[in-house]
């Protein structure tokens, strides 16, 4: 399929997530199933214009992962120009503009989600990554900051801007993740109004509400965030129910958690092998590996005090202690 001038595998893209789509974890998606589009979390403009080397870890070997987004998120237009001039001896393929997140510190800074509260920075801001960028530019937003933005006024900025293409999560930045404030249907009234395609984002969990999310809305593609989390399947099984209407239900158990807990530590190696960061790699490692086991206790039996257990570590060593002792058992 393609989005824009851009040519993917499929209509399903892994979104940028904080803390959790790093390098490794998107190889760990990867290895279940063919994604079309993976994404680097978003990195501030102005931490890379002040320490850009402190920001290398986050896209290192990203040259190995296309086809493969780099989201920026600020508000200074200056150092959004110095970062797409840092990052152009990078190899990815979409430059990615965040307008949508809800953090405190987005807010504060008058950046992210921000922008949907100042319409004229963001198309300021816009016309600058389209201008300097050598890759397809692309923007991921949300419905509005407080209520759903005027649609005339958006729909102008969008067309008008030179984007390959567009995600919107369907709820407000003030909405945050609340589950009853998606909506769909000012999310078709977007697809309806712009002339570029348009990603849909929010509560996509499973293959059905996939499905209908696709239908209901005409979206061109689909991003997956929280539902990947503790079932790196999930783009497999969306694949099979969309192209071949098979159901493959959520399974999991201690056997399987043990097999994902051992790829996700071989991929992990393999990420580190010949790359320094910002603390040691065994502190990496730890870190990356206790957060995915967490996540990877999903819909076991007792999940809450394996939980429990493994959180309570606090280095690799007592974790593969605690995780040899649960999964033999």
């Amino acid at each position: 399929m393609k989005l824009g001038t851009l040519k993917l595998e499929n209509n399903l893209i892994l979104a940028p997530m904080q803390n959790v789509t790093t390098g490794p974890y998107r190889r760990f998606c990867r290895n279940f199933h063919k994604i079309g589009l993976v994404c680097v979390p978003m990195i501030y403009t102005k931490g890379i214009v002040s320490s850009p080397k402190s920001f290398e870890n986050e896209i290192v070997k990203i040259e190995k992962e296309n086809p493969i987004s780099v989201q920026l998120i600020g508000s200074d237009p200056d150092a959004l120009k110095k970062s797409i001039e840092y990052l152009e001896s990078f190899k990815f393929d979409v430059l990615d503009i965040n307008a949508g997140c809800p953090s405190k510190r987005a807010i504060r800074a008058k950046q992210g989600g921000y922008l949907l509260d100042d319409f004229k920075k963001l198309k300021g801001l816009l016309e600058i990554a389209v201008k300097f960028s050598s890759r397809p530019v692309s923007l991921k937003t949300r419905t509005g900051f407080k209520k759903n933005y005027d649609l005339i006024t958006f729909k102008e900025i969008i067309n008008d801007s030179g984007l390959e293409f567009l995600t919107v999560h369907a709820r407000t930045v003030k909405d945050g993740s609340n589950d009853s404030a998606i909506d769909l249907n000012f999310l078709k009234k977007i697809k309806e109004s712009i002339s570029i395609p348009l990603v849909g984002n929010g509560d996509i969990i499973n293959p059905k509400i996939a499905k209908d999310f696709i239908d209901y809305t005409n979206v061109d593609a689909i991003m997956i965030g929280r539902g990947t989390l503790g079932n790196p399947e999930i783009f497999y099984q969306i694949h099979e129910y969309l192209t071949k209407g098979r159901k493959i239900p959520f399974i999991n158990n201690k056997t399987l958690m043990r097999e994902h807990v051992e790829l996700y530590e071989r991929l992990l190696d393999d990420f580190l092998d010949g790359t320094t960061h910002n603390y040691s790699l065994e502190e990496y490692k730890f870190i990356e590996l206790k957060r995915n086991s967490i996540w990877l206790t999903k819909n076991i039996d007792n999940s809450t005090d394996l939980r429990r257990k493994i959180s309570k570590t606090k280095n690799l060593k007592q974790l593969k202690l605690v995780l040899e002792n649960i999964l033999i058992n």
